[in-house]
């Protein structure tokens, strides 16, 4: 039984990072309606990579906070070097399994994974696991996030951190996407998901251009956890359902949720 059968999603990430759950969604009915609110570029300061890359060896443990600074770390690391052996004999910690994913793909182990997929928690998990005072980290970062988990390793855990925005997130213009953005108007939706707090503030900057028609389905609110959710809330914008994990299952059932 397709639960969300004729149910209308908005799905706001970048248009390249929504095949999963866009195929997640439709398998269970839903018609899918890719509005992108924010936009990534994996290029960055040179000059930081350079720095981070030229003592690589010397780090005891990468910590990777999403997928998109996976992405951007492995694109630079592979502009300077033919092979994964240069990573050196560093360990691995993801914010989540969405994170732990990309790295694996890349065949390498993670080591430490939270339950709750947040900064905090993973700050949390590596210093209640690992004597950390002395080691050196590097955390590897997008220019929005925040810097809780690098000063929790440095102040709590006596660390020696180095942060690598090797990532940016910035707004995308609805406008981009005048067919979507247009339904968007005239129909409404049933749900719209957002996946970060970046596309929530793109989503309020943008709120006149964004603007329902009178007829249109005002859509529920589903956030990919707990951090977005807190963004949105404090936006003023109701919560109607968060996932239980950053996964796009957890996401799809959160909606169904919604629904049953």
């Amino acid at each position: 039984m397709q639960v969300l059968k004729n149910r209308r999603v908005v799905i706001t990430r970048p248009e390249e990072q929504n095949a999963e759950l866009r195929a997640e969604l439709e398998a269970r009915g839903a018609k899918v309606i890719e509005m992108p609110l924010i936009e990534i570029s994996l290029d960055g300061n040179e000059e930081i990579a350079n720095e981070i890359f030229s003592m690589l060896s010397e780090y005891d443990w990468l910590v990777f906070t999403s997928a998109n600074g996976v992405r951007g770390f492995f694109k630079k690391f592979f502009a300077r070097f033919k092979d994964l052996r240069w990573l050196g004999p560093c360990r691995i910690a993801c914010v989540g399994p969405a994170t732990q994913k990309a790295v694996e793909e890349l065949h390498l182990e993670v080591e430490i994974v939270p339950e709750e997929h947040t900064g905090t928690a993973l700050a949390e998990k590596l210093i209640a696991e690992q004597d950390l005072e002395n080691l050196k980290i590097c955390v590897v970062t997008g220019n929005r996030n925040p810097d809780t988990l690098a000063k929790r390793l440095s102040e709590e855990a006596h660390a020696i951190v180095d942060t690598f925005p090797c990532y940016s997130t910035d707004s995308a213009n609805v406008e981009n996407v005048q067919d979507a953005l247009a339904d968007f108007r005239e129909n409404g939706a049933d749900f719209i998901v957002f996946a970060s707090g970046s596309a929530v503030e793109s989503f309020i900057t943008q709120a006149p251009n964004l603007r329902l028609e009178k007829n249109a389905t005002q859509p529920r609110v589903v956030a990919i956890g707990e951090p977005t959710a807190s963004v949105l809330k404090k936006s003023g914008i109701p919560v109607a359902a968060v996932a239980s994990r950053a996964t796009v299952p957890a996401i799809a059932d959160a909606i169904e949720g919604l629904v049953k």
